[in-house]
């Protein structure tokens, strides 16, 4: 022993500065700890340098420049040997050994999720979440996630910014494309530090299965499903691949139909006395999806660069009817009826740029993003009375939308951890313009420029079981409002930002635990700063307010894992958070203004468990349950509201192994009554059926798919303001039977790593 430990000191003594690192993973592409790593010399395998990977399972090792090889051990994993390794040797997947004593196995079982730094961690290769279908499916059975149709939310935290590979998800049609069985992990990111903006609540990052082989590959995805209308998904991916070069393209084409239905009853106190509306009425809309994308990458050893341009084109039109009558004091003032056409033309254009690398210790990367957006929408509405004149009436609104941003990020090894500073600026022009024929529309045209700089430092260090991670973003934004061509200097505005973020993760006994404290920011969307006043029907117009503040919350939470269970606790406090309310018209009280005003400082509390089973054998259930509550107060009708009444939501999922390797998933999900914000949300429940099947090495599968078997799922709410109550309830077809049929031809994902610039601020438009 004596001798090893003086030739480990010649060695380290006389070394250069050569560094060699990696990260060793299992082949479910989860980190393994205390894994020994050694460096030996080709001619007779003389110990140069020693290891033992930490718990994200990276290990860093000096060589001296001779041929040289790394050596890889752990208990229950075969050995691996890397001959002469490369500066960064990447991810080292190490896979299991069996055991076998007579006709005896053992093996054991790794828990689905786990608490890691910055959220929590879901293996999916090698689980029976590989067979789930697409990864919009996955993201719905992840912890602390719900899905709703397309759309996705982390608990507590809203819509997240979603990931594949580093890039950052613009079309929910990518997920759906993105095979189950092509994931390696998910990351729910219920606490992203400084690298993100601070607009940035939540991120779930993807990660696929290393792409193997070269040449050429396609994959093709169709779509054919019914509710109460048929519909057509077709996507198809294109990828070339030769030595560090790859080039890839994809086509996507959807045509969608869908008919909601609504019914909406209003109570207004106004002067001229309570005004009770009720209203019903349906819409039909055509949503086609033209869609195109061409990209390269050249991945060297130690360097990455690529590019790729995006191009979508969204014609859709909606037609609708609705019929309403409207009491005066629980007298029948009037009825009207309302027939409405629109018809909108979005067009974008998307160029990405990326390049990261090592060069010695510092990993760099860069990212370059520049948009163009054209949204046209063209009204055209009648309104029949029983008490006034008809009323026929044009109205048109056309936005564009430009952003240029850039970030630029490096990181090198600090103390017992690692250092990443960097900045990002954004650029973002805006024009609106809104228009009618009619003397009671009001024309406005704005215009905004916004420039927001950013300056961000975090670092991560590794106490032996102890781990600790700080961050700090400074931003500055400059925002400038013309109306009319006239630059209002009221309305222009300019704010300092500073977003903090602080986690400590530690084991407590067999527990792993993380505590975490962030502040995030909200800004408006766009359109919720517009001035115009835009017409709804003659009694209701709305408006935006170029005045809004900001929203700042502060969030802390603890988070544990133990075996196959997740918990998270939080509590975070909003201030001037955003809402609808109603007020009376300047100069007619029987016409009420819709503008959005910031709301007084409110607190959030939060609970929610996960618990995912392994030890069933072909049947794997998963239990996720959550309760949010609130102090939220509001004045309506002259008095205090507190509308803190909990809000539960519960998920079962199971996945069933059938005979010949075929899946079936049965899935439940509720949402209890409760309060969220100013609303009343009343209960709903949902039951999915999937059926899956994968053929020749997932060369090709089908998935059959029915949603919402029972017809139950519901948006039913209740919406307080100063001087309105509104019982809103919205019908759509839920209940949706789909086929879909997945072909793989040497099937490769992109190697694109680019993360994007600016992505906060492209969800705005």
């Amino acid at each position: 022993m004596a001798g090893l430990l003086l030739c480990l000191c010649v060695n380290t003594l006389f070394a250069s500065n050569t560094v060699y690192k990696g990260v060793v993973k299992d082949d479910s592409g989860n980190p393994l700890e205390f894994v020994n790593v050694t460096l030996m010399a080709h001619n007779d395998s003389t110990l140069i340098d020693g290891a033992v990977t930490d718990v994200t399972g990276r290990f860093t090792v000096c060589g001296n420049g001779n041929p040289l090889f790394l050596r890889i051990t752990a208990m229950g994993f075969e050995e691996k040997r890397i001959n002469d390794p490369t500066l960064d040797s990447g991810e080292i997947i190490l896979s299991p050994v069996s055991y076998m004593l007579g006709e005896v196995v053992v093996k054991g079982s790794r828990p689905v999720a786990k608490v890691k730094g910055d959220g929590v961690e879901v293996a999916i290769a090698g689980s029976y979440l590989a067979n789930t279908g697409t990864a919009l499916e996955v993201l719905g059975k992840m912890p602390f996630v719900t899905k709703s149709g397309s759309e996705i939310e982390v608990l507590g935290k809203g819509s997240p910014l979603i990931y594949i590979n580093g890039r950052q998800v613009r079309d929910m049609s990518e997920l759906d494309q993105l095979s189950s069985s092509r994931i390696k992990s998910v990351d729910v990111v219920t606490n992203p530090g400084a690298t993100y903006a601070s607009t940035v609540n939540s991120v779930i990052r993807i990660t696929t299965v290393a792409p193997v082989g070269e040449g050429f590959s396609f994959n093709d995805r169709t779509t054919v499903g019914y509710k109460h209308y048929a519909y057509l998904f077709e996507q198809i991916n294109l990828n070339w691949r030769k030595n560090g070069l790859d080039l890839f393209g994809r086509l996507n084409y959807e045509n969608y139909r869908e008919r909601p239905g609504f019914s909406n009853n209003t109570v207004q106190y106004l002067k001229s006395g309570i005004v009770r509306q009720n209203s019903h009425g349906r819409d039909f809309a055509k949503y086609p999806v033209y869609q195109g994308k061409l990209g390269m990458n050249y991945n060297s050893a130690s360097h990455n660069v690529g590019l790729y341009y995006d191009f979508s084109y969204k014609p859709s039109t909606i037609s609708g009817t609705s019929v309403t009558d409207r009491y005066i004091d629980d007298m029948l003032a009037e009825s009207l009826e309302a027939y409405s056409a629109a018809r909108q033309r979005n067009r974008q254009h998307l160029v990405g740029v990326y390049y990261s690398g090592q060069i010695g210790k510092w990993m760099l990367s860069a990212n370059f993003d520049a948009l163009w957006q054209i949204n046209d929408k063209n009204n055209a509405d009648t309104e029949n009375s029983t008490l006034n004149p008809v009323r026929d009436f044009t109205t048109v609104n056309n936005v564009g939308n430009r952003l240029i941003a850039g970030n630029v990020t490096a990181a090198f090894p600090v103390i017992k951890g690692d250092l990443k500073f960097g900045i990002e600026v954004t650029g973002i022009h805006r024009a609106d313009r809104y228009s009618g024929n009619a003397d009671y529309i009001t024309e406005s045209d704005v215009k905004i420029n916004e420039t927001t700089s950013a300056l961000f430092a975090e670092t991560e260090q590794n106490f032996g079981a102890v781990s600790a991670g700080f961050g700090l973003r400074w931003e500055y934004t400059d925002s400038k409002y013309w109306q009319s061509g006239q630059l209002s200097d009221d309305q222009s505005r300019k704010y300092h930002n500073l977003a903090p973020s602080v986690s400590v993760s530690m084991p407590i006994g067999n527990v792993s635990t993380r505590f975490s404290y962030m502040r995030k920011t909200s800004r408006p969307a766009f359109e919720q700063l517009g001035s115009a006043v835009k017409y709804i029907d003659r009694y209701s117009y709305e408006s935006g307010n170029p005045n809004l503040k900001p929203i700042y919350r502060d969030y802390v939470s603890a988070s544990a894992s133990w075996k196959d269970i997740v918990l998270e606790l939080e509590y975070y406090s909003t201030k001037n958070y955003f809402m609808w309310q109603t007020s009376e018209y300047p100069g007619d009280d029987n016409i009420t203004l819709l503008t959005m005003v910031n709301m007084p400082r409110f607190n959030t509390y939060g609970t929610y468990i996960n618990y995912s089973p392994t030890f069933f054998g072909c049947w794997h259930p998963s239990i996720m349950a959550g309760v949010n509550a609130q102090d939220f107060k509001i004045t309506h009708n002259g008095k205090v509201m507190t509308l803190d009444r909990p809000l539960g939501m519960f998920r079962f999922d199971n996945a069933v192994h059938l005979p010949w390797d075929m899946w079936l998933n049965v899935d439940f999900s509720a949402r209890t009554s409760g309060n969220g914000d100013n609303c009343y949300v009343r209960p709903y429940w949902q039951c999915n059926l999937g059926l899956y099947k994968s053929f020749a090495n997932d060369r090709w599968s089908i998935k059959l798919q029915l949603n919402d078997v029972f017809d139950t799922w519901r948006q039913d709410i209740v919406m307080y303001d100063a001087i309105s109550c509104v019982s809103a309830g919205k019908l759509y077809d839920t209940r949706d039977l789909s086929l879909t049929i997945r072909c793989n031809f040497n099937s490769g994902r992109s190697r694109y790593k680019g993360r994007g610039a600016g992505n906060a601020d492209k969800i705005r438009f």
